[in-house]
């Protein structure tokens, strides 16, 4: 399923849902090894279509929702081995610098966020197995990006299968400026089979956040002081608007892919129900759409 590509990274679950299904879908007696490259119409990630702050939307040219807002280019590769044992990476393009982002909690006089636009670079690996009828995983991934600070940081999986069902959690294991250390993301997908070699894929995604982290919360970063009453900080300050929550409903996103004949090209569609981000803030819905060719 890999070479599909995603439309829209979850960081790291869509790699971790696509390692289980290509372990326990297989019953080859040696190791795989597929690669995959995409263009996609849009980065969403994690359902967050429209902005990462507490109010109306900042704009990606302010390092705002979406990562990308426009088409980027995705890769990856996966080594799946027959002892249920799994490694992989991903890539992406991001419209946007996470270097500038991280430089301005302690420099505010940055302003250009499109400035060193930054790579994104997902390391993973663990174990799949099966118990009877069911699957589990065991992973971990480390997100790598290139023009980055303060972004790099491990995060644990754990997932369960019982046929086309996969239930993941995904926590987050350091503070950095897109989450908290705890951060968990949780997520329900659903897989079928369609006629004409068509895929059919049904998430729903969900988070339970730590409210006060070193980047994220309602302390200004720079002089350490409290922002007042109904603010929260967002990049460069304290802004009103609305506060932490511990937990939010964050997308559900329904798929449908399909290979291009013998090509080795597939085409991938999405539409993503928006749902509301660490601040309660509503998302917007979206459609989303890619090419991949797989290897």
């Amino acid at each position: 399923m890999k070479q599909a590509g995603p439309l829209y990274t979850v960081r790291g679950a869509g790699a971790l849902i696509l390692s289980v299904a290509a372990a326990w879908g297989s019953t080859a007696s040696a190791s795989d090894l597929t690669g995959h490259v995409d263009v996609v119409s849009r980065y969403y990630l994690r359902g967050q279509t429209s902005t990462y702050g507490n109010t109306e939307p900042l704009g990606n040219a302010l390092a705002d929702a979406p990562e990308s807002d426009h088409p980027a280019l995705q890769w990856g590769a996966d080594y799946v081995h027959d002892s249920g044992f799994y490694a992989g990476y991903w890539g992406s393009t991001i419209n946007y610098s996470y270097k500038q982002l991280g430089d301005s909690y302690k420099n505010r006089a940055i302003s250009n966020f499109q400035r060193d636009k930054s790579i994104e670079n997902d390391f993973y690996g663990g174990y799949n197995g099966t118990v009877g009828d069911w699957g589990y995983s065991l992973g971990l991934t480390y997100y790598y990006y290139i023009n980055g600070t303060a972004s790099n940081a491990p995060e644990t999986k754990l997932a369960v299968t019982y046929g086309p069902v996969t239930l993941s959690a995904q926590t987050l294991l350091q503070d950095v400026v897109w989450g908290n250390k705890g951060d968990t993301y949780w997520t329900a997908v659903y897989t079928r089979a369609l006629p004409y070699q068509l895929s059919f894929t049904t998430t729903l995604g969900f988070y339970t956040y730590n409210k006060e982290g070193k980047y994220n919360g309602t302390e200004d970063t720079l002089s350490g002081a409290s922002c007042g009453a109904g603010e929260a900080f967002i990049v460069n300050g304290c802004y009103a608007g609305k506060t932490p929550v511990s937990s939010a409903f964050r997308h559900l996103t329904f798929g449908l892919s399909q290979p291009i004949a013998d090509t080795g090209l597939t085409w991938s569609g999405q539409f993503i129900v928006g749902g509301r981000n660490r601040f309660d803030v509503k998302q917007s819905n979206r459609v989303a759409f890619s090419l991949s060719y797989g290897f």
